[in-house]
């Protein structure tokens, strides 16, 4: 079972009596209703029939809480008094003085805490789809088969409408759906489990949610208050909320909402052409924070790819026919007779890297096509040249080739790929700050998240390697294979360059060029120096498992024979030089890191960017004597750190 919830105004019948003092104040309300309510997945109607409808919770008292807290409970809804007519489930509720002093009484007759929420489960829906020759198509789903998927592909992939569909089907069989029809999901069985008031609704500008004047049915009279809840001679802590802080909470939580949907907004305009419109509606909707949703967006974009088709539309017979060899012959003799195939390819691609923004670096260059970036790479046999390619390396692409070549992407950075234009990734760089009200007549301090932005732009990364006379003479994919591995490890420790240092000269900022960055000493660096490079990142609320040391094999060296107590058989770096354990966390070393330095940190906060144009252009002459031809590699990419708080170095290490 999944559970969700619904956003409903506050219904108060003319006839609700107004409270006395230290009294209960009893509310009728309408639950939700059977409008059609737009979700990712579909539309959804609740079905309002009294046996499509389980009571039994509300009808036995349950909790009225505030925001969904479990512990912040507000009142209770009156026994035996909810109802489902066919259309609203309705009902009335009993707000308890007793339970923040008749603060939250004061908002709710002063309309001033104007909203609601019911959480619900949904157990059974009917499924309902038009099939692409126009007919009606349903199916009943249990919640083994709906709530269970929706559940998963709510937590794992948010909005992404095609993940959820084909779990569903791979649940409970295919189901036809045109495309240009919506789905509708008819719940034929659900249980209210709570309402809850709310300060802000998830969308402020639109008021979404079930609103109960919009109901011509009358809700049931208020009851009387019940002399149980009746509640005398109960000293208040503190006198109710005045107008003018009620005006500046509310002011406060308006701009909020409106700024938290606009960084939304704007970061789904951003990725538009990755396919995140349905998450951004979600996250409107659920009341996500602009910081959460960028960090959906990465996870979304980092395990799913662009949606902006690079592909030129090569067949599969294409794609493998395909050589690189024959294309660097022809760039090197100027003549394409032979690979007539690679230059249509490479010309088709660089005319959709131009309109992606994308130019060429080289006047006689070869494109690689994004087919052929994404094709499976070969391991041939010792007959067949395979003594070129390492027996280990799995069939694969030079896509994932390159990234598993960087040592920063082992450690967790993530990879942006197929980008359009500029990018931005909104960063929190300050926290909202709470204030103890002196009395009741302090003001509210405002104060609210300081969102900055991550800039992303194209850059050209350039990565030299050689290729022998004989080898050029070949035109195999063992021989493409060898080339593809030797440039995805040329580049992938340009980019690892590029992610750990101080940038210049066109390169990107890394870690070690991030301002306001943690710093721990490195002057006969022992155990209470990698201590505080921990606290430096926990201090930054970035603290994590996944957070690991990365520095020099020399350092590690120095580390592996230091002892984290005189006398005693425990090394600081324990394990081998390549990789190892500090105090707790993952240790790696590379070459890529400045002498004498060490860093600590999230590596997640690494952001690799690629514009996906592979770019290829020879030089014949690199080692004429020899037969030796340089091949340079031009790659559109970008690093960049979103939280600077999540790293600490030290440099000089002795």
């Amino acid at each position: 079972m999944t559970r969700l919830t619904r956003q409903f105004s506050i219904a108060r019948s003319p006839d609700d009596p107004k409270p006395e003092d230290h009294a209960d104040l009893p509310l009728s309300m309408a639950f939700a209703s059977d409008n059609p309510y737009e979700r990712w997945w579909g539309i959804e109607v609740l079905d309002c029939n009294p046996e499509s409808v389980r009571l039994s919770r509300l009808n036995d008292g349950a909790a009225l809480l505030f925001n969904h807290q479990l512990d912040h409970l507000r009142g209770h809804h009156v026994p035996g008094s909810v109802i489902a007519d066919g259309h609203t489930v309705r009902g009335n509720v009993m707000v308890a003085w007793a339970a923040d002093e008749g603060k939250t009484i004061a908002l709710i007759t002063g309309d001033h805490l104007s909203k609601a929420s019911v959480g619900y489960e949904i157990h059974a829906v009917i499924e309902q789809s038009t099939s692409k020759d126009g007919k009606s198509l349903e199916r009943k789903l249990d919640c083994q088969a709906f709530g269970r998927v929706l559940s998963r592909c709510q937590r794992e992939t948010p909005g992404d409408l095609a993940a959820f569909r084909r779990a569903l089907d791979s649940a409970a069989g295919p189901l036809e759906r045109a495309a240009d029809k919506p789905t509708v999901y008819r719940v034929v069985d659900w249980e209210p489990l709570e309402n809850s008031l709310v300060t802000v609704p998830a969308d402020v500008t639109v008021g979404i949610g079930r609103m109960a004047h919009d109901d011509p049915a009358t809700p049931p009279a208020a009851p009387d208050k019940p002399a149980s809840l009746t509640l005398k001679e109960h000293k208040p802590i503190m006198d109710t909320p005045t107008q003018e802080q009620i005006a500046a909470i509310e002011r406060a939580a308006h701009d909020s909402g409106l700024k938290r949907i606009a960084a939304i907004e704007a970061m789904a305009k951003q990725f538009e052409n990755f396919g995140v419109a349905e998450m951004a509606a979600h996250a409107i909707r659920n009341g996500i924070s602009s910081e959460d949703f960028s960090k959906q967006i990465l996870d979304h974009v980092a395990k799913h790819g662009t949606t902006w088709t690079p592909e030129i539309g090569m067949t599969k017979k294409e794609v493998k026919r395909f050589s690189i060899m024959r294309g660097i012959n022809a760039l090197l003799s100027n003549n394409w007779s032979k690979a007539g195939l690679e230059r249509e390819a490479s010309e088709a691609f660089a005319e959709k890297a131009k309109s992606a923004g994308i130019s060429r670096q080289a006047e006689n260059s070869l494109f690689l096509p994004m087919e052929v970036q994404k094709r499976d790479l070969t391991v041939g046999t010792t007959t067949a040249g395979g003594h070129m390619v390492a027996t280990e390396l799995r069939p694969n692409d030079f896509i994932e080739l390159l990234r598993n070549a960087t040592k920063l992407k082992s450690l967790g950075a993530r990879t942006l790929g197929g980008l359009v234009g500029n990018v931005d990734i909104t960063k929190q760089t300050g926290a909202a700050t709470g204030y103890w009200l002196a009395n009741e007549a302090t003001a509210i301090t405002e104060s609210q998240q300081t969102i900055g932005l991550l800039q992303l732009r194209p850059k050209v990364l350039g990565a030299y390697s050689q290729i022998a006379r004989l080898l050029l003479q070949q035109s195999t994919p063992d021989a493409d294979t060898f080339v593809m591995n030797d440039l995805s490890k040329v580049l992938g420790l340009a980019l690892d360059a590029a992610g750990i240092n101080t940038g210049g000269s066109g390169a990107p900022v890394g870690v070690l060029g991030t301002g306001s960055i943690g710093a721990f000493t490195g002057t006969s660096l022992g155990i209470a120096a990698l201590l505080n490079a921990q606290v430096d990142v926990a201090t930054a609320n970035a603290l994590s498992p996944e957070c690991a040391y990365l520095t020099t094999p020399q350092v590690a060296s120095l580390l592996a024979q230091r002892q984290r107590f005189a006398s005693t058989d425990s090394p600081l770096w324990d394990g081998n030089i390549l990789e190892g354990n500090v105090l707790g966390f993952k240790a790696v070393t590379t070459n890529q890191v400045p002498a004498d330095t060490m860093i600590f940190g999230d590596w997640s906060q690494v952001i690799f960017a690629e514009w996906g144009a592979l770019e290829l252009a020879i030089n014949p002459f690199d080692n004429f004597p020899a037969g030796i031809t340089g091949v340079r590699a031009f790659l559109t990419a970008d690093v960049g750190v979103r939280i600077a708080g999540a790293f600490s170095a030290a440099s000089t290490i002795t």
